[in-house]
């Protein structure tokens, strides 16, 4: 079923794109936007895996921020 799917959206961008290769001037702004879309919506993942991975770092650095600071205390 996914790969159904997934063929469908290909054959969809690649007919899109052949006919957009056709037409000429003013009308090729929209087809820039439906890359950027579509480069949006693939890179939207990866964005947000980075924006978690980002986080986790921010917090384990504060964590040992907090764990020397103890230990400097107990000391």
């Amino acid at each position: 079923m996914k790969r159904l799917v997934r063929f469908s959206i290909l054959c969809f961008v690649f007919v899109s794109l052949s006919c957009s290769r056709n037409e000429e001037g003013p009308k090729r702004t929209p087809t820039t936007a439906v890359k950027e879309t579509v480069k949006d919506v693939v890179t939207q993942d990866f964005k947000l895996h980075q924006g978690a991975k980002d986080s986790l770092k921010q917090s384990e650095e504060k964590q040992k921020l907090q764990l020397e600071q103890v230990d400097k205390e107990l000391k």
